[in-house]
């Protein structure tokens, strides 16, 4: 079995690499340091069976990695791999269709069980946290969430990708569209929330829960 992990410390790849052994049979252990890597891994091992992902990789958060991974096409499960407790954050992750979410922290244990589930096709969590953290759309009253709505999931991507500091070219890059294309979803999140500039844009949208980074 061939598996991915997205991860920047090589320590913790390691650790992953010994756990991976202990639960399936001469696993092919890929290892990429940044999501352009990684990438690049899918493009070229079509046989990828499984994503393990840090969602604290530099130039991207994790949720619009997944996104763009999905956008190309491949359709691996995700399991974050997190140092994260936040229950908010982990929902964040399983919508944009993650099939799992594990602490760093956990035992070696639970990141076995986890590992696990993921493979056998069912969703993951911490125990405490199950029926906290589910894959359903959530939704919220008032104008507010009519706001929520008027925003699209490829709007999102950008959204995201913006609020890490790229520029339109990059964003354009990484979604595999147009320039022109992004400078439309941007100005169209800019009439969305009345805003005349990217930060204010950002600010908006963390203000409505859209954008958990960390």
């Amino acid at each position: 079995m061939k598996i991915l992990i997205i991860e920047d410390h090589p320590l913790f790849v390691e650790g992953l690499r010994l756990i991976l052994g202990d639960l399936v049979e001469e696993p092919v252990v890929l290892s990429a340091s940044h999501a352009k890597q990684a990438m690049a891994y899918l493009e070229s091992e079509s046989d990828i069976a499984l994503i393990l992902l840090d969602i604290g990789l530099p130039e991207i958060d994790g949720r619009a990695l997944i996104k763009i991974i999905r956008s190309h096409g491949f359709g691996q499960p995700v399991l974050v791999v997190s140092g994260s407790e936040n229950i908010q954050l982990a929902q964040e992750m399983i919508r944009a269709d993650a099939q799992g979410y594990v602490l760093k922290s956990s035992a070696l244990i639970e990141l076995r069980k986890a590992v696990k589930e993921v493979l056998d096709g069912r969703l993951y969590v911490p125990a405490e946290w199950r029926g906290l953290v589910s894959s359903e759309k959530a939704r919220s009253p008032g104008d507010e969430n009519d706001l929520r709505l008027k925003v699209t999931d490829r709007q999102l991507d950008v959204l995201y990708l913006m609020a890490q500091g790229h520029q339109n070219k990059i964003i354009a890059d990484w979604l595999g569209v147009s320039e022109h294309t992004v400078k439309t979803h941007v100005q169209a999140l800019f009439d969305t929330f009345k805003v005349k500039n990217r930060t204010a844009c950002v600010r908006e949208a963390e203000k409505l829960g859209l954008l958990l980074l960390s």
